[in-house]
């Protein structure tokens, strides 16, 4: 199974890599202007590299890392994957490239089973801003301890792989009922049981994800942030990327990035998805764009204030990005529910739109 997996990526392993890649730097880059030392943990590495030679995650990230140079001296790092030859392959990898020469803190790498003694060896990481990686095939080892570890610090945030599919197939299935327990917590998972089987896909779906993110925040992971990859040949959902974090800062930058690999309405709103099947012309009666003009016309009615200050304080724990708020502001303004502290008129057009700024003042009648 490792070894056909390896043989070239997927588009969405791709994407998966890719959203890991593009926020690692990001995060790094803001987290060290306050810490001295910052770490980077990935529990189920892999070789680092598919066997027609695209950069997996660790290679991705390491890379990016290694050209900067204050952040290689004060980057502690640590791969583990329990397979021994993906370990030695990303060995050699780092070999090859001098990654090992090129930090001051060479890479721990370890081939042990993820489970909740793990963390022993990650005593050198508890008291830094660390950023975590979970990927793994399936779900064993993966749990709420695992995950309040890897968010526990100041700074810290994770990106972890939820495979929707057999989570949701295991609920119900006595026989892994330790795994589920680890991972949503005893009670809610008797509470799920007792519920999911009266529910169609669809609700069954909703129910397990609210679940899941009621815990994730119950572990002090205020910012929970879903990537759906839908099934390439089925009509469902096959897994998730889910960001963790305490932060609106990185809530809002993950979600432009994640935004960049997901399919977007008529209106621009993205829809945190990537299906690969060929798409089918949708008719839908749920309008995000309709819901965000009522939402902030509500929120901030009577109020004056910066585009800046609207888009902090509205977009935490929703999904639109800061592109949609510029896009319903504008609408407001020319259906005269809002005025600007400089007209349209007075302000610069690009590709076709006038602008908004950040330091505009706006006020909501």
């Amino acid at each position: 199974m490792e070894r056909s997996f390896f043989d070239k990526p997927l588009d969405q392993s791709q994407i998966k890599a890719n959203i890991v890649s593009d926020y690692y730097p990001v995060w790094s880059t803001i987290i060290s202007k306050k810490a001295k030392l910052i770490g980077l943990i990935d529990l189920y590495c892999g070789p680092g590299q598919y066997d027609d030679g695209t950069d997996a995650t660790p290679l991705l990230v390491l890379d990016n890392l290694i050209k900067n140079h204050d952040l290689s001296n004060r980057t502690l790092t640590f791969f583990n994957d329990k397979v021994p030859d993906n370990i030695s392959k990303l060995t050699g990898f780092f070999k090859d490239r001098a990654i090992s020469k090129k930090l001051r803190y060479p890479p721990i790498l370890t081939n042990l089973e993820v489970s909740d003694e793990i963390l022993e060896r990650l005593e050198s990481f508890q008291n830094i801003p660390v950023f975590s990686f979970l990927d793994p095939w399936g779900y064993k080892g993966l749990s709420l301890k695992l995950i309040k570890f890897a968010i526990n610090s100041w700074g810290s945030e994770c990106l972890f792989f939820f495979n929707y599919n057999r989570i949701n197939a295991a609920i119900t299935n006595p026989s892994v009922e330790s795994n589920i327990n680890a991972l949503l917590g005893k009670q809610r998972v008797a509470d799920l049981r007792e519920k999911v089987v009266k529910l169609n896909p669809f609700e069954r779906e909703v129910i397990l994800m609210d679940t899941l993110c009621m815990a994730l925040n119950e572990l002090g992971g205020k910012y929970v942030l879903p990537f759906c990859f839908k099934h390439a040949e089925q009509e469902k959902t096959s897994h998730y990327l889910i960001f963790v974090g305490k932060h609106p800062l990185g809530y809002g930058i993950v979600k432009e990035i994640m935004a960049k690999h997901s399919e977007r309405d008529k209106d621009g709103i993205p829809s945190f998805t990537y299906d690969p099947k060929p798409k089918q012309l949708e008719f839908t009666f749920n309008k995000p764009f309709d819901e965000l003009l009522e939402s902030l016309k509500k929120d901030f009615q009577g109020q004056t204030l910066s585009f800046s200050d609207i888009y902090k304080r509205h977009q935490q724990k929703t999904r639109f990005v800061k592109q949609n708020y510029k896009d319903a502001l504008l609408y407001l303004e020319r259906k005269d529910d809002i005025t600007v502290d400089k007209s349209a008129s007075e302000r610069p057009v690009r590709n076709g739109k006038v602008t908004l700024g950040e330091k505009r003042i706006i006020t909501f009648k």
